[in-house]
């Protein structure tokens, strides 16, 4: 476990704190809720927790309720890699305790009487355990320490489709040539109806939603928010996404590629960022300067070029994520910028005191705290060191070989993260080195297993 932050005893709690705390209480009452969910994320940005009854809330808001801590390394079959001990095995594979935060609650508009809070986890000795959300606020207060404020702007890709049915139990709600279609849009109006007020009964703030390439392919568009809520939104978003589809009958993934067909093209994760001054400046515009930009605009693009091989192991967690990196996906393949070119890996937008950059390495399949963090931290860490990006570049970039590629494969991408004694850092050493076994231990297990493919190719020939 990592971390200096110590659990609240109750003498400590702020007023902002009891404040929040008391108007859940009354949300409880005048809402109807009988139960409430306590959500923490796992490694993949996967919700686990529990659901309490309400006569048990009120306590658990106040002393916090238990969870395992060894969940939180496990991979997606409940299994730990056979190096990990800290989570685990060192500490008894002990509970530790699920601190609510009261500024997440939410109904749930889909189920009714339920409720949801994000919650962090600490140990027994009330020390915060490296969870990806903790993680993101470490980073955020890192960056706070020299007096910036990130802010982000989340597009996120999904599918939507009928189970059970189709082509590998995958058969879309709309075609291909559907893209970017009222028509689309109207054969799953009742989805993205559902999801639109659902989203608005939440505080989510969803702006935008359209079909895009492929057959069944969504993207949903966030307005830029500060700090850990703007991800926290992300999350739940995320949980409404997969549960809204589920109440009609449908299913939605996140996986980055979910079938091997040309008409389901890769989900992408693209994260804008800016970064304001302590009064609210946005520290990304310089209108003196070339493009607009300026000069911690380009220290931030250098700081996340310069750990781009290392933060893709954060940004594409699977090993289907890695289909996503070729051309002709529209996913960023070189470590190189642009100013307005998508072919870019950080594709910067000037636009005034708007300005900002669009980071497109991420997979749709990303934590998005810890894609969050990774950026950031990235970013800061080439403001600090005065990094410089270099000229932007224009054209097509996806082929010019003047430029690295970005990692083709999982272990190439958690071998670069574990070289990155600075990223690592930043995250948390303890936290990383969890992080880059574990998904080790899914690469090893990918290995072993004979694909489809490899049947259909050697098996009836050789």
């Amino acid at each position: 476990m990592e971390g200096d932050m110590k659990m609240e005893t109750v003498a400590a709690v702020d007023e902002d704190t009891a404040n929040q705390r008391a108007h859940v209480l009354k949300r409880i009452s005048d809402e109807g809720i009988r139960t409430v969910r306590l959500v923490v994320t796992d490694m993949y940005g996967v919700p686990r927790g529990k659901v309490i009854p309400v006569e048990r809330f009120e306590r658990a808001l106040v002393a916090g309720h238990p969870f395992a801590i060894p969940l939180l390394a496990c991979n997606l079959w409940q299994n730990h890699s056979p190096s990990e001990s800290e989570y685990g095995q060192d500490i008894g594979y002990r509970n530790g305790v699920l601190v609510l935060d009261p500024s997440t609650f939410t109904s749930l508009p889909w189920t009714p009487d339920t409720a949801h809070v994000l919650t962090d986890l600490y140990d027994g000795s009330g020390n915060v355990v490296a969870t990806p959300r903790t993680v993101l606020r470490q980073v955020l207060d890192d960056a706070r320490s020299i007096g910036l404020e990130p802010v982000f702007g989340n597009e996120l890709e999904f599918y939507v489709f009928q189970p059970d049915v189709g082509f590998d139990g995958f058969k879309t709600i709309h075609g291909m040539q559907s893209w970017f279609s009222i028509h689309a849009l109207g054969l799953a109006q009742e989805f993205v109806g559902a999801l639109q007020d659902t989203a608005s009964k939440m505080g989510i703030p969803l702006y935008e939603i359209f079909s895009e390439h492929g057959a069944g392919q969504f993207e949903v568009n966030l307005e830029p928010r500060s700090g850990v809520g703007a991800i926290d939104h992300v999350v739940a978003l995320k949980i409404a996404i997969k549960e809204v589809a589920s109440s009609l009958g449908l299913r939605a993934t996140f996986m980055a590629k979910p079938t091997n067909r040309d008409e389901t093209p890769p989900s992408g994760y693209h994260m804008h960022q800016s970064v304001l001054s302590p009064d609210g400046e946005n520290l990304f515009f310089d209108p003196k300067a070339p493009h607009g930009l300026s000069q911690i605009a380009s220290q931030y693009i250098a700081g996340q070029l310069h750990h781009s091989r290392g933060m893709t192991a954060l940004a594409a967690p699977t090993v289907t994520a890695y289909k996503r990196y070729r051309p002709g996906t529209w996913a960023p393949v070189r470590v190189v910028w642009g100013v307005e070119n998508r072919t870019a890996l950080v594709r910067a937008l000037p636009d005034g005191r708007n300005t900002r950059i669009e980071n497109r390495m991420g997979s749709s399949d990303a934590n998005p705290y810890l894609l969050a963090a990774a950026m950031v931290a990235s970013g800061v860490d080439g403001i600090r060191r005065n990094l410089d990006p270099g000229d932007p570049s224009d054209g097509n970039l996806f082929n010019d070989t003047r430029f690295e590629r970005i990692p083709m494969s999982l272990v190439e991408a958690l071998d670069a993260l574990a070289s990155d004694d600075q990223l690592g850092e930043a995250l948390g050493v303890t936290f990383t080195r969890t992080y880059t076994e574990l998904l080790r231990f899914d690469w090893q297990r990918y290995l072993g297993h004979v694909s489809d493919w490899e049947i259909a190719e050697y098996r009836e020939m050789l």
